[in-house]
């Protein structure tokens, strides 16, 4: 594929007017002097900037399903009550069947089972780069478990057991940080390996970004580098880290900083030398990148003139616009289709979750 760098606009400030059905169409802000985004490449075609927005051509509701990823055009990975199990004998889930974990063809409507189990309720299955594995978790009641499996039909999954979270990389490693201490890096049928110099660190949120694991401890909300080839520790100019998700490529991320009384969401580089903020609001939530990495979403709610105002947002790196793409309540999910056509978002209730697929028309290059 062709690549083309393109270079994020820079403003002295930004304001994301959201008015329910109408876009913002404004870009974000950036500090003085400096060009955040300008080597983020966007996969594709070459083609000229365009001034035009996103907008949002059809809507689909999937209701009692958690969609969280994207096999193709036409088939998501979700999680959904599983009716052909025992409904579970927990008080807290009276009446309900465990979730089980799902490929659905959203031609043909068609599920075909990943993974159930009687008394189990799966969640989150999160598809490597090269979407061969999932790694999901088990939750009913206490601590999520995690495991990895592949794609397949009434797939085994493999329980990491020290796992807190995790977070594929560019290069289907699973990376994040462990109950026994520092980071965890697992690839799909092999081995747990571990960071020995970050044994002894209390780390919440870990992820790889180049040839460096960043990540936040209990003890401090400063972001820290762990360069994997000098085996050097640094702490990045960044604080107040809330969660970090890395760009398709692995060259850049995202990161919602929150100190309280605001969130902000930011688009870095791989050493957080260069910011912009993309949005700030009382509440960020949902935010993922389109497989090219040329758009972002993410959920907003905020203050305008003493009112909460909420929605999701689509920033689109190729003409530099943030659009208004759906105004439902507070979504603290949102996938992207391989071609970026599509975008999923999902809420989640006390019991379950429920999914909706937005048909996008994208601002064509010229």
């Amino acid at each position: 594929m062709k690549r083309k760098n393109i270079a994020l606009t820079l403003l002295a400030a930004m304001v994301l007017t959201a008015v329910t059905g109408c876009a913002s169409g404004k870009a974000p802000d950036a500090s003085p002097g400096e060009k955040p985004g300008e080597d983020i490449v966007i996969i594709g075609e070459e083609g000229e900037e365009t001034s035009a927005e996103v907008a949002v051509k059809a809507i689909e509701a999937l209701q009692g399903m958690e969609i969280t990823g994207w096999l193709n055009e036409h088939t998501v990975v979700l999680s959904k009550e599983n009716k052909d199990l025992p409904k579970l004998t927990l008080e807290e889930y009276q009446g309900l069947h465990p979730r089980s974990l799902y490929t659905y063809d959203l031609n043909t409507k068609e599920f075909t089972l990943l993974q159930g189990k009687a008394d189990w309720n799966f969640w989150g299955a999160e598809l490597s780069k090269d979407k061969k594995n999932i790694f999901y978790y088990e939750y009913t009641l206490g601590d999520p478990a995690f495991f990895m499996m592949p794609v397949a039909p009434n797939g085994t999954g493999t329980l990491i057991e020290e796992a807190m979270s995790g977070e594929w990389t560019s290069d289907n490693i699973l990376v994040g940080p462990s109950y026994q201490g520092g980071v965890f890096m697992k690839v799909p049928g092999g081995a747990v390996e571990h960071i020995e110099e970050l044994k002894e660190m209390n780390v919440v949120h870990a992820v790889k970004i180049k040839d460096a694991i960043l990540f936040t401890e209990i003890s401090s909300t400063s972001l820290k580098k762990f360069d994997l080839n000098t085996r050097e520790i640094t702490t990045l100019p960044l604080e107040n880290v809330y969660s970090i998700l890395p760009s398709p490529s692995g060259t850049h991320f995202t990161a919602i900083l929150g100190d309280g009384a605001k969130s902000t969401l930011i688009l870095s580089d791989a050493d957080a030398a260069t910011k912009t903020v993309l949005a700030e609001g009382i509440s960020i939530s949902a935010a993922a990148w389109s497989e090219d990495q040329r758009m972002i979403s993410y959920y907003l709610k905020k203050d305008v003139n003493g009112a909460s105002n909420e929605g999701l947002y689509v920033y689109d790196l190729l003409s530099g616009t943030t659009t208004l793409v759906a105004v439902d309540g507070e979504i603290q999910r949102s996938v992207f289709s391989l071609s970026g056509e599509q975008l999923s978002y999902t809420k989640y209730t006390e019991t379950g979750a429920d999914s909706t697929i937005l048909t996008l028309t994208l601002p064509a290059k010229k």
